[in-house]
């Protein structure tokens, strides 16, 4: 689950793409039953970017004191 509201996920990741953020294709395996798939991949500079993201929402590290050996 994304937490996001239900129709909102491929507008974002529109918005990314626009952005150059992510590029997207349609998968075309001949062999998979039902509708075609539009595929996503995040670019370098998208990468990047949810590297820095992801950096700034993580809590910051504990300090652990070692036990005494």
């Amino acid at each position: 689950m994304t937490g996001r509201p239900s129709g909102s996920v491929y507008p974002l990741l529109d918005r990314l793409e626009r952005a150059g953020w992510v590029t997207s294709s349609w998968d075309d395996d001949a062999e998979r039953r039902g509708p075609r798939r539009r595929m996503y991949r995040l670019t370098p500079e998208g990468a990047a970017e949810a590297r820095r993201v992801v950096a700034r929402a993580a809590p910051a590290p504990r300090w652990v004191p070692r036990t005494a050996q």
